[in-house]
Parts: structure tokens; C-alpha cells; sequence
């Protein structure tokens, strides 16, 4: 039966905050190839989200529709006609058609009760096609009269590791607080494999495509209530409603961080963005203005979106912009002072206290203990560490230290200690766990990557914001700074 059948209003359809449903569906059907690979060698996309169900763990039924009726072994007893003929309850459909014949399995889910469907085909409005316009406008009536709730079309879906929703068979399968919406199903992707390098895991991930009916700012506005989400990331190339869009981003960013990336704000950008889901980006200055308005923090690229989710996840917030620079190389060190200024940070100078106790530490030739600190040879003098960044933290004219390591420099610890760089992260890791001073450190990408890379799994796993560049780490924490909440969004009560 219809839901329209049931009593659903369009009232009820756009209640955002009861939109939980969503994500925990009793039951899911692929409409698509059942085949386990195309006559081309191809694995169809339904048979992928059907893996990817699987691998997820979800656990109610999962129906495959396939009308040609041939299908692959493994999934003897799954396979139906059409969903008619499923013999119980389809709560969420994903669509895997042809352009053409969408309409068709939408009119099917009416009939059948179908709460929500994820349409993965593309051909809509996006195209330049108006036939592909036409059948978009189609799609948004059939779901209203069926009281139907629809994601995309041109979208990947839901990810809820909690449910076991997913769009991808390799997605992580633990949760996390960070829910994310966006626009584009690649960037959903490129950002959750980022952010699970980053020590990040997602509570909910929504693909939204082109937005014929469940909008981003319903999204936002469920998100902005759901327990499980402490931190929400948003990419959105436009928006069929920018007034709901920015009222929603204003509720959210006064319950929990916000951070937005934002597509086409040039004209080539904007131009790829209509081709892209059929959005209509906007102006790149009014944009920004009415998107710092609302709350939300800016991020210019997917990097540093999770660099700035990082930060909101792991660091409470510094008390000011203050910040005590540690580093090996007296060049390098005067760059990274002039990026530290130019990003509208302070390196003052300390106090005498903090000077006198860091010329019993800091004091060998080369080196200068004023701000910024330059250890020169004594970086590879690991005695020094534990009452360097006591001092520091102690230090009452900074906010924050950043602790810039220099990896070509760090071999030579190992052979001089004879200790492996892992077991030297770990005494770092102890050094600092019990510091007062919110800390970040920056490993730039010069040599021993791999090694780099165990540091800053090391570091991320005992939540110390970790960066490669000096400009990201800059770039989060003036986000970090300026957003009201103390704590990290990755409480330790979670």
C-alpha cells in the first residue's frame, strides 16, 4: 500500500528530527543485474552494494530485484521479479536501473510500502539532457504521492556502521561521532578513508546527489540532534533552498562544530558543479559570508576538512592564539614563524622564568631558548624532552606549543640510542600525556615516509593532532580557537 494510503502528510514527510528511521531500515532491496559479473567482465554496481551490505554486517534480509532472472549462485532465494513479489516488509530500496526505468521501480515501491530509496542511477538532472530534467521532475512526484522518501538521484546512499548501511564493501566497519553530508558520493569517500587515517570514524555518512527530495539541510537539521554525532562535515556544491540550508547549519553549529566544504565558488568550479549533481554553486564571497554566519568553519580542500576534524576531534580549545614554537633548524624555524604571523598568531616572547629554566636546558651552542626554540643538536638528545615541555606547558605567555619533527633529522636518533622510532614515540607519548597545554605537531613529508607515517599513528592514536604541513596544522587551529566549546568532540566518555 502507498504511504500516502496511510495517513502521511507532506507535514510529516519533512520531519527532519525523526529522520533515524532513515538509518535503520528492517529491510533492504537492490533493484539491479543479481548477475555476480556483466558479459563485458564488469561486476554490476548492485551486486557491489550487495557486498558491501554484507560486509558491513547488516543484519535484517537483503532482496536483490532483478528482472532478467538470471543471477549468480550465492544468491539462491534472494532474487525476486520485482518487489511485489518480495514476500515481506522492504523498508529502503537502492536503485541500480537505467535512467529510464526509475520511475517505474519508484511506482513499485509505493505499491509495496517502501519508507526510503537511494537512487544510484544517473541521467537526471545533471544532464544536459532535458529529458533527464523531465524525468528528475517525474521522480520528485511519484515520491511525494507515495510518501516517499528518496536520496539522490546521482548519490551513493547511506553509511551507518552502526546499522550496517554502506555503499562501499572496504569502508570501515567501526563507528565513530563524525557524520558527514555531501553532495558528492566520492568526496563521502575520499573524506571517510582520510579521516580513518586520522583517527576519525563515522556515525553516518549521506551521498545525497542531486537532492529531488530529502535535502541537505533536513540532514543537518536531524544531525544536529542525534546523540552519536559529535562533529558533522558537510560538502555542498548548492542547494535548491539556501535559506533552510544556512538555518540548519545555524541550529547544528550552536549544538556541535560544523565544518563545510564548499563546491564551485569560481566559475570553472560552479560550471563542474552543474555538470556534477545539477547544482547551481553560487557566489564564492557570498557563500563564505553566509556560511561563517551560520557557524560553520571553512575548509578549502578534503584535506584540510579532516586536518580540521582531526583537531576538533582530539584538542580542547587553546585560550588564546599564543603559541610556543619548537623545532631543530634555525632556517626553518624563521619560515614557520612568518607562516605562524601570517595565519594571525602571536610566537611572543617568554617570560624570565620560562627563560631562566630553559638555559639549563636549551644551552648547548646553536641552540636558543627564547621563542621560537631551537634545539639544534640537542633534538637528538632525548634527556632533554621531559623537562623541555614541563617548562613549557608551565610557560604563562603562550596558549598552545607546536612541536614541528624533522624527519631527516630523526634517523639519527635511532642509531644513536639504538632504539627503534617507534619505542622513541612512545617515551614522547608519555613525556606529554600528562601536559595541561593543548600540543599539535607537524611531521612534514621530506624522507622516511614510512617511518613518518608509524610516528603519526603513534601520536594520532594517543589523540595528539598530527599534520604534515605547518599551513594545515595553522589552518585547524584558528578554527580550533575561535569555535566556543572547550572540550574535544572525541570525549573520552564516548
Amino acid at each position: 500500500m502507498p504511504r500516502n494510503q496511510r495517513g502521511d502528510t507532506s507535514m510529516e514527510r519533512k520531519d527532519s528530527v525523526g529522520l533515524d528511521w532513515l538509518f535503520r531500515p528492517r529491510s533492504v532491496a537492490i533493484v539491479g543485474s543479481a548477475k555476480g559479473r556483466t558479459a563485458g567482465g564488469e561486476i554490476p554496481h548492485s551486486f557491489l552494494f550487495l557486498l558491501s551490505l554484507k560486509n558491513m554486517g547488516f543484519q535484517g534480509p537483503v532482496y536483490v530485484v532483478s528482472r532478467s532472472g538470471s543471477h549468480h549462485p550465492s544468491l539462491e532465494g534472494q532474487v525476486f521479479p520485482s518487489l511485489r513479489d518480495i514476500p515481506g516488509p522492504v523498508d529502503h530500496v537502492i536503485v541500480c536501473t537505467p535512467a529510464a526505468s526509475v520511475a517505474e521501480v519508484l511506482r513499485e515501491c509505493g505499491e509495496k510500502g517502501v519508507r526510503s530509496a537511494a537512487i544510484f542511477s544517473s541521467g537526471f538532472g545533471e544532464s544536459v539532457d532535458p529529458e533527464g530534467q523531465k524525468r528528475q521532475e517525474d521522480l520528485a512526484r511519484i515520491a511525494r504521492e507515495a510518501g516517499l522518501r528518496l536520496i539522490g538521484p546521482n548519490c551513493m546512499g547511506l553509511y551507518c556502521p552502526e546499522t550496517g548501511l554502506n555503499f562501499r564493501a572496504d569502508l570501515p566497519r567501526a563507528p565513530g561521532w563524525t557524520a558527514m553530508v555531501s553532495q558528492s558520493g566520492g568526496m563521502a569517500i575520499r573524506t571517510i578513508f582520510q579521516g580513518v587515517e586520522k583517527g576519525l570514524g563515522f556515525s553516518k555518512v549521506v551521498s545525497y546527489g542531486n537532492e529531488v527530495d530529502l535535502q541537505s539541510w533536513e540532514l543537518l537539521e536531524f544531525l544536529a540532534d542525534d546523540e552519536p554525532t559529535r562533529l558533522i562535515l558537510a560538502y555542498i556544491e548548492g542547494t535548491r533552498d539556501g535559506r533552510s540550508l544556512l538555518r540548519s547549519i545555524k541550529k547544528a553549529s550552536s549544538r556541535k562544530p560544523v565544518l563545510v566544504l564548499k563546491g564551485g565558488l569560481c566559475k570553472e568550479g560552479s560550471r563542474a558543479a552543474s555538470s556534477h549533481t545539477g547544482s547551481m554553486a553560487g557566489n564564492d564571497r557570498i557563500w563564505r559570508s553566509a556560511l561563517r554566519q551560520a557557524g560553520a568553519h571553512i575548509a578549502r580542500d578534503v584535506s584540510d576538512l579532516v586536518d580540521m576534524a582531526m583537531t576538533f576531534s582530539f584538542l580542547r580549545r587553546p585560550a588564546g592564539n599564543r603559541v610556543a614554537l619548537v623545532c631543530i633548524s634555525g632556517g626553518l624555524i624563521v619560515n614557520y614563524a612568518d607562516l605562524i604571523v601570517d595565519h594571525g598568531f602571536q610566537i611572543p616572547a617568554f617570560g624570565r622564568e620560562t627563560v631562566q629554566a630553559l638555559s639549563e636546558i636549551v644551552h648547548d651552542p646553536g641552540t636558543s631558548c627564547g621563542n621560537p626554540v631551537d634545539l639544534a643538536s640537542l633534538f637528538f638528545n632525548r634527556e632533554i624532552y621531559a623537562p623541555l615541555f614541563r617548562c613549557l606547558d608551565e610557560d604563562r605567555d603562550t596558549d598552545l606549543i607546536l612541536f614541528v619533527i624533522a624527519m631527516e633529522y630523526v634517523k639519527a636518533l635511532e642509531v644513536r640510542y639504538k632504539v627503534t622510532l617507534a619505542r622513541l614515540a612512545e617515551a614522547f607519548i608519555q613525556i606529554v600525556s600528562g601536559m595541561k597545554k593543548p600540543l599539535v605537531v607537524a611531521i612534514p613529508p621530506v624522507v622516511e615516509e614510512t617511518s613518518r607515517l608509524d610516528v603519526e599513528k603513534a601520536f594520532l592514536k594517543a589523540r595528539i593532532p598530527t599534520f604534515i604541513t605547518i599551513d594545515g596544522a595553522l589552518r585547524s587551529l584558528a578554527a580550533r580557537i575561535v569555535d566556543p566549546r572547550d572540550d574535544p568532540a572525541a570525549a573520552s566518555s564516548l
